[in-house]
């Protein structure tokens, strides 16, 4: 695999995971959550993850840079952007400890990515794959809900009332459950691909099961897949200080 391919790659993880926690964080604590606001957040954090990786490199000290200056930058953005929003209702990231709480967001998504590559200790590449797999397949479901929302024509604030922490919660416990039963199978049978055509069908069975919805259920089976398609394609070649 190509540097470039390989680094868009995991920026993609980075980006994904630190906003499914990001979202999960706001949707539980009753903050709005909408396509406009998750949108100019992944276009951000993925630019700045994808430029600090492709022209510096991956490794602790990228890692750091990229965990503060990105959430500064959006902090930046959406303090002095020009208002295209209901204040009212989207008061959100202009609240300064809002950064901090991102920066440890993406110190979390940053090293999880990363060391799920690169560590040689057997439990913390189960766990940080346990975390990356199942935060980031959560973050493109929810992409999936609102885009569905916005194309059923409904404007940023009812979207917003609709998009609710009971809403996630079900497809979240639904991508982890499938991911941890899909590790056990997979340690047990040593076969190609079933770790991930398990987690994402289970998922997909209980998302269909709870949600009454096939669709949905579909869409929970593809989208599980292409985490784990992601997540499994990129290599993380270690920086000097990473590899001492």
């Amino acid at each position: 695999m190509n540097k470039f391919y390989s680094n868009l790659l995991f920026s993609i993880v980075v980006t994904a995971f630190m906003n499914g926690l990001d979202m999960l964080y706001h949707l539980a604590t009753h903050w709005a959550v909408h396509l406009n606001y998750v949108a100019i957040k992944l276009t951000v954090i993925f630019l700045t993850v994808w430029m600090i990786t492709q022209f510096i490199g991956k490794g602790t000290e990228e890692g750091i840079v990229a965990s503060i200056y990105g959430p500064f930058i959006f902090y930046i953005y959406y303090l002095f952007a020009g208002a295209t929003l209901n204040r009212d209702v989207f008061n959100i990231d202009e609240q300064f400890w809002f950064m901090f709480l991102h920066v440890t967001f993406m110190l979390i998504a940053y090293f999880a990515s990363f060391y799920l590559a690169k560590s040689k200790n057997y439990w913390l590449k189960t766990i940080s794959f346990i975390l990356t797999a199942g935060v980031t397949s959560t973050a493109f479901f929810a992409l999936y809900i609102m885009i569905k929302m916005r194309l059923q024509g409904l404007d940023e604030e009812t979207a917003a009332t609709l998009m609710t922490f009971s809403l996630i919660l079900v497809p979240a416990l639904s991508y982890f459950a499938g991911i941890i039963i899909g590790i056990f199978i997979d340690n047990t049978l040593s076969k190609k691909y079933v770790n991930s055509l398990t987690a994402s069908a289970v998922a997909a069975l209980l998302i269909g099961f709870f949600w009454k919805d096939i669709a949905a259920a579909f869409f929970a089976f593809i989208i599980g897949n292409l985490a784990y398609y992601i997540i499994h394609a990129y290599k993380v070649p270690l920086s000097k200080e990473a590899s001492r």
